[in-house]
């Protein structure tokens, strides 16, 4: 009687438990450490009618916040690498042989998402969850240290991807999620795949596992430094296979609403018959900070002709926007955004700064990454009449 009194109170806990919610805190777990260093390899497994595949896919991903990031990834068809040093990431394929330089990306997601690597288009998953629910509590291995973790299923209606022709049917997925920080630590993917060509279904499953992991690493300076190998040539950006420019301009801008750092409401909507120009920037970004004085230059300049600047300052508390500022006097709004806001997703911002121009009928006129200076803002400027 007394064992069952005392199992009566974790009942109920885990009862009181939103299996929905430790999921979507798991996405955003890892933020809270400073560094990481985590290994992990992905079993991707096919079967159906003619296709017969089976992957093995070891990766390691190691960060320093606010601004370092290396990410190695290997497969059979070879291997990328994605270094960021604060200033600047590399993106390098070994097939090719071949590097791109471009501005600091702020974190692996977004490095990923900017190396054109990943299908465009796709749908939010989210939208066609049918039910979560926690399983069981659960003991796993990471690097011979045992965790205790919650297991979670989630079961999906179907999902349509119409621009890869592909449909996918009865799909779930198990996660286990470590109760003592949130982090996502082994998921196992399954599902059934109606492929164009193919007349059967193919079934998949895709097991991730973490291998290793290390939290508040001291990770040092040389780990973070691209070195290109041994006969890799840099190519002109946006040329590798797979890295594309974002098909954005002509297209209508997103809808978005905020308030800047003084209260001020934004609804670029609203701003419809004026030219806006948001500038996507981090106070740590060096390149970011370059361009800080000829934003502010031309705010002053072409306000009465109708030109609205728009600091949009991403995944940094008020405080430290605030904090910089002080020294940096800027008189155009700034508006604080999370890195998963679906603005960052709507114009494909994966690097700072990015630059995106919308004319006075809310297209997107210009698009552009990496610091501009006077000389290039004026000219884009220039181009919708601002002179």
């Amino acid at each position: 009687m007394r064992a069952l009194l005392l199992l009566v109170p974790t009942l109920l806990a885990a009862q009181e438990l939103d299996p929905r919610e430790l999921i979507r805190h798991s996405a955003e777990a890892i933020k809270q450490f400073k560094s990481y260093e985590l290994e992990s390899v992905v079993f991707i497994d096919m079967q159906g009618g003619p296709i017969k595949t089976k992957l093995e896919l070891p990766s390691k991903v190691a960060v320093r916040r606010p601004d370092r990031m290396r990410i190695e990834s290997r497969s059979q068809a070879g291997s990328i690498l994605i270094v960021s040093d604060g200033a600047f990431t590399w993106f390098y394929m070994t097939p090719l042989k071949k590097y791109v330089k471009r501005e600091a990306s702020g974190s692996p997601e977004a490095a990923v998402g900017n190396s054109g690597l990943l299908p465009k288009n796709l749908p939010d998953v989210s939208k066609s969850i049918k039910s979560v629910r926690l399983m069981r509590e659960e003991e796993i291995s990471v690097a011979g240290e045992t965790i205790a973790c919650w297991v979670i299923e989630t079961t999906y209606d179907s999902i349509n991807l119409p621009e890869q022709e592909l449909a996918i049917e009865d799909a779930a997925q198990i996660t286990w999620i470590s109760k003592k920080d949130g982090l996502n630590l082994q998921t196992r993917f399954s599902a059934k795949l109606n492929l164009p060509g193919v007349d059967e279904l193919v079934k998949m499953t895709q097991s991730t596992q973490t291998t290793a992991l290390r939290l508040d690493a001291d990770l040092p300076d040389s780990m973070f430094t691209f070195n290109p190998p041994e006969g890799a040539k840099e190519t002109e950006d946006w040329t590798l296979p797979g890295i594309a420019k974002p098909d954005l301009i002509g297209k209508t801008a997103p809808q978005f609403q905020a308030k800047a750092l003084d209260g001020s409401p934004i609804d670029l909507e609203a701003l419809k018959g004026k030219v806006v120009l948001l500038d996507f920037w981090t106070t740590w970004c060096a390149a970011c900070r370059k361009d800080l004085p000829a934003l502010q230059k031309l705010s002053q300049e072409f306000h009465d002709q109708g030109l609205v600047v728009i600091g949009v300052d991403v995944a940094e508390s008020k405080e430290t926007s605030e904090s910089f500022l002080k020294t940096t006097p800027i008189t155009y709004p700034i508006v604080p955004i999370d890195d998963n806001s679906p603005l960052l997703t709507a114009l494909s911002v994966n690097a700072f700064p990015t630059t995106v121009l919308i004319d006075r009928d809310g297209n997107i006129a210009a698009y552009e990454v990496g610091a501009q200076g006077d000389k290039p803002l004026r000219t884009a400027l220039s181009s919708l009449g601002l002179k």
